[in-house]
């Protein structure tokens, strides 16, 4: 089969699955190229590349497999009208969720002990400053209590601090939890305010559907407390990035951790970087753990559509017409 690997420059991941699928063709594109080579296509991974309704007309397309979790970019409606499931990899197990996680617990260190101002300051050859704040005794609240979620509060059990969990349906929803992890409080979204009201950081990891898409906007940032810190880990959109640049300028919060952004690569001279905002660029699941951990599943699963058995994880199981 000939499978189009939606980025160039990913040569960590191209190797993982060259080696895993040598009977396949794998090839890379971006962006500009794809409406050329997706008609040549029976596979395509689009990482962080749209996947528009225009890819669908015509070809020999018969899967979209993503290298994680997100499908936001992918048009699946019509996916689904054409016949083409659209598969993801969950988070957890992977070690893509775990990264993910103590990529969050890295930012909330980075802010709290102030670590860019520590830098400028032992180049100053200065000693005992900034004076941080110590995680110890504070409140975290995590916005989407999923399988990242969990694996966030698994990783800050250890850290004395009390958490609160926001999920879209809270504790008596219809997903499993995980009974090991000792969270203080679960709510529902419509709680959502005076979750973070109490916080002293809040860590945002909810997915970037329809409905998240501005969830944490001016009421749920004004709503903060001007001494806390919020950490994006999730999706760029699930922020609405002209209420988070307005609350920074006004002193509304003290600061941001932002590893995802509203469009990718975003500009690094973008006047929310004049605040007290730590960025990196949406590394979060990008481990060796976890990039041949969901490598094996990619392969896993296209193995499954070779040999015309059930796919594993589809978002739109309707349009399963079994193999090639």
């Amino acid at each position: 089969m000939r499978i189009g690997f939606c980025v160039r420059g990913f040569t960590g991941i191209l190797k993982i699955l060259r080696e895993l699928l040598p009977e396949d063709e794998v090839f890379e594109c971006d962006q500009s190229e794809l409406a050329m080579l997706a008609p040549t296509a029976d596979v395509l991974i689009p990482t962080i590349c749209p996947i528009p309704a225009s890819i669908f007309a015509g070809g020999r397309l018969k899967l979209i497999q993503q290298y994680g979790v997100g499908l936001d970019s992918i048009d699946i409606q019509t996916a689904t009208t054409v016949g083409v499931p659209v598969c993801n990899v969950p988070s957890v197990g992977t070690g893509n969720a775990e990264s993910v996680a103590e990529l969050a617990i890295a930012h909330l260190l980075m802010l709290s002990r102030d670590i860019p101002d520590a830098v400028r300051q032992f180049k100053l050859k200065k000693v005992g400053a900034p004076l941080g704040r110590c995680l110890w005794g504070s409140t975290v609240c995590i916005v989407g209590y999923g399988g990242v979620g969990e694996e966030i509060a698994r990783r800050l059990q250890g850290f004395g601090v009390r958490i609160v969990a926001v999920s879209k349906t809270g504790p008596n929803g219809s997903r499993a939890r995980d009974s090991t992890i000792r969270i203080d409080l679960h709510v529902d979204q419509s709680s959502l305010l005076d979750a973070v009201a109490e916080a002293d950081f809040v860590i945002v990891g909810a997915p970037a559907t329809t409905e998240n898409r501005g969830l944490v906007g001016w009421s749920v940032l004004s709503s903060m407390k001007s001494t806390a810190y919020i950490v994006n880990v999730a999706r760029g959109p699930v922020i609405d990035y002209k209420a988070l640049k307005k609350s920074l300028e006004e002193g509304k919060i003290a600061g941001a951790g932002l590893d995802v952004f509203w469009n990718e690569p975003f500009d690094p001279h973008d006047p929310i970087f004049r605040k007290n905002v730590i960025a990196t660029p949406h590394i979060g699941g990008s481990t060796e753990r976890s990039l041949l951990g969901i490598g094996r599943a990619v392969a896993c699963n296209i193995d499954r559509l070779r040999n015309g058995e059930t796919l594993m994880d589809c978002a739109n199981p309707g349009a399963i017409s079994g193999g090639i």
